[in-house]
């Protein structure tokens, strides 16, 4: 054929004789030396247009990468939810599942590919069609790899350094495949459209592969050095020490403005008392309080100290996990309120990255896939409470994120949400089993009452279930006497959610029901009389002001320095004090406890507290159905 610069023109002839003259060039160039090059590159040979070549290419391409995308995703889903431990078969399932949106897909982006190629050779004719194939190539797999990485940042946050460093090993063949044949794609393309074949090849295969396979490892390096939570064994046991009563109240939706504005206005006696200040109770704040207090005013008792944080912008589930356990999102677990179960397949995936706007948005709506909420099984790391049920001390949890179904265990557990499911009937909301008649019995004197003064609907969505979840804490607290309880109330943020009553009139709704919650505070520390105590408030701003700043009340039977201001801690920190009070070790884990009180030594030093173990029969949970409804008409979904 003669010398040829790269990218010269095929000699002039038929197209039967410039058809094979490419061919022999090509296969000269070792570009036709297997079959798959072949299924490629026999566009380039082919004499019709490059419309035609560019639709074939994409459906070819398509195929050839959905196809692998769909096994890479399989094996990714299957491996991060625990699939292949517990149902493998559901690997083939999930295969399934992404092929024909892998396919689809990768159509699409090699259609604008190809597309954007032949644009910009009319544009500018290059002639070094193979560098400028491979560049591209590697520009759009690097790119695809990039974004793919950052969305998936939470899952990668969740494994340690060692894992991400084995799957990056692992999927650089794939990436090498996927970049390969993209480069192929379009170099057929461009041999079409130009014309033209190149003299040699730009790289040598050897040469190609390397730098296709450092390419593909760049977008992987910062992820590696992002993940540095090394894994540690649980200890084999906990060693502790005498430690105090602690308590944790959680008040969801209210800023931290609206806490001030009624510290100043002195509508917050005990608030005031536990912060050393000198409390003006307002007429009519006795009776309020004494509904669960007696009719006395607190008394002053030892300083606490104000503490501010800044709300993190996550769901309510991850913020209120992180203040129980002290680990951050997403090492918990709970990253989300809720999971899919594709059609067949056993395991329900809780970690689906990006792909969870798939499953929501395509497979749930045409029935291909189920869609379930948090449940307690989704929490991996050990609440204070569940530490302290181990040495079968009583616990008390009432309303908990991430409770339901209810764990048995010394004391009381009510669930997340009871105050709904229990209306529906459903199992699993009270634990141990005996304490179901009386919880029942709460509830409907609760939820028979019928305040005519009240919007119905509001009072059926907040007011009810939080006077339900204050009235059973304040009783099985006298009755139970527990080391460790915990008392979560959402009426506010469930209210403030579509709210059309005016400022003024939730103005007034925040100041009642943050006035309820300190009566079950003058109550607990009535309880707590003449015994070591840590109390821990937190007022959180909720879904009304994501990113804001929230406030926590801390104050032990020690005094601790009385603070002039908010200072600032981090969410952790609060769980951290309460392991702290407890008598418990402290983890590398987790931060040091609030420097304005004075702690005692932690009787050892651990690396973790270790992970739970739930049953997988938990996620097959009868009412998930009823919990995940309750969840919509609380606006949570």
């Amino acid at each position: 054929m003669g010398e040829k610069s790269e990218g010269s023109p095929v000699a002039a002839g038929s197209p039967r004789e410039s058809l094979g003259q490419v061919r022999s060039e090509l296969r000269r160039l070792g570009y036709l030396s297997d079959r798959f090059d072949r299924f490629l590159l026999q566009d380039a040979m082919r004499p019709h247009g490059a419309g035609r070549a560019l639709l074939e290419l994409t459906v070819r391409i398509g195929c050839a990468i959905g196809v692998l995308v769909a096994l890479v995703g399989a094996f990714a889903l299957a491996i991060l939810n625990g699939n292949l431990d517990r149902t493998p078969l559901d690997l083939v399932l999930l295969f399934l599942h992404l092929l024909v949106p892998s396919v689809l897909l990768s159509m699409l982006l090699f259609g604008a590919l190809g597309g954007a190629l032949l644009l910009m050779l009319r544009i500018y004719p290059v002639r070094r069609i193979e560098a400028l194939s491979l560049t591209v190539a590697l520009i759009a797999g690097a790119a695809a790899l990039g974004v793919s990485l950052w969305k998936l940042r939470d899952l990668l946050a969740e494994r340690p350094p060692w894992w991400v460093a084995v799957a990056a090993l692992a999927l650089l063949p794939a990436l090498y495949a996927v970049i390969k044949v993209v480069s192929d794609g379009l170099l057929a393309l461009a041999i079409r459209w130009t014309h033209r074949v190149p003299r040699g090849r730009f790289l040598s295969r050897r040469r190609a592969a390397l730098v296709i396979l450092v390419a593909a490892f760049l977008p992987i390096l910062p992820a590696l050095l992002a993940v540095n939570r090394a894994p540690e064994p649980p200890p084999a046991s906990l060693p502790s020490a005498p430690g105090d009563r602690v308590v944790l109240i959680g008040v969801d939706g209210v800023l931290a403005e609206e806490i001030e504005y009624l510290l100043e206005r002195g509508d917050l006696p005990v608030l005031d008392a536990l912060l050393g200040r000198a409390p003006t109770q307002s007429a009519g704040d006795s009776e309020r309080y004494g509904e669960f207090a007696g009719d006395a005013s607190p008394s002053p008792l030892s300083a606490g100290t104000w503490l501010s944080y800044r709300r993190p912008v996550v769901p309510p589930a991850d913020f209120w996990t992180t203040v129980a356990t002290g680990i951050p999102s997403p090492h918990h677990g709970v990253t989300s309120l809720d999971s899919f179960r594709p059609l067949g397949v056993a395991t329900p995936l809780a970690r689906s990255g990006w792909l969870r706007h798939y499953w929501q948005r395509v497979e749930v709506p045409l029935g291909l896939a189920d869609y379930r909420p948090v449940l307690s099984n989704r929490r991996r790391s050990h609440a204070f409470w569940e530490l302290v049920a181990r040495g079968g001390d009583p616990v008390l949890v009432v309303d908990w994120w991430t409770t339901f179904p209810a764990e048995e265990l010394p004391g009381l557990t009510v669930a997340h949400g009871a105050n709904q499911l229990m209306g529906e009937g459903v199992a699993g909301v009270v634990a141990p089993a005996d304490e179901v008649t009386r919880i029942q019995t709460f509830w409907g004197a609760v939820n028979s009452t019928n305040e005519l003064s009240l919007d119905p609907a509001l009072r059926e969505r907040a007011l009810a279930p939080d006077e339900f979840y204050r009235r059973v804490f304040v009783q099985a607290f006298d009755r139970l006497q527990p080391r460790a309880s915990a008392l979560y109330l959402p009426a506010l943020d469930v209210a403030a959610d579509g709210w059309q009553g005016g400022a003024l009139a939730f103005a007034d709704l925040v100041r009642g029901e943050v006035q309820a919650a300190m009566a079950v505070l003058a109550g607990t520390l009535a309880s707590l009389e003449g015994a070591g105590y840590t109390v821990i408030v937190v007022f959180d701003p909720g879904r009304r002001a994501e990113g804001g700043e929230g406030r926590v009340l801390l104050a032990r039977s020690q005094p601790c320095a009385a603070s002039r201001g908010p200072e600032p801690i981090e969410p952790p920190a609060v769980a951290s004090a309460l392991f702290r009070a407890l008598g418990l070790p402290q983890s590398a884990e987790l931060p040091p406890p609030a420097a304005d009180c004075s702690w005692p030594s932690p009787p050892a030093q651990v690396a973790t507290y270790g992970e739970r173990r739930p049953d997988p029969a938990a996620d097959a949970t009868p009412g998930d159905a009823e919990y995940l409804e309750s969840l919509r008409a609380l606006g949570y979904l």
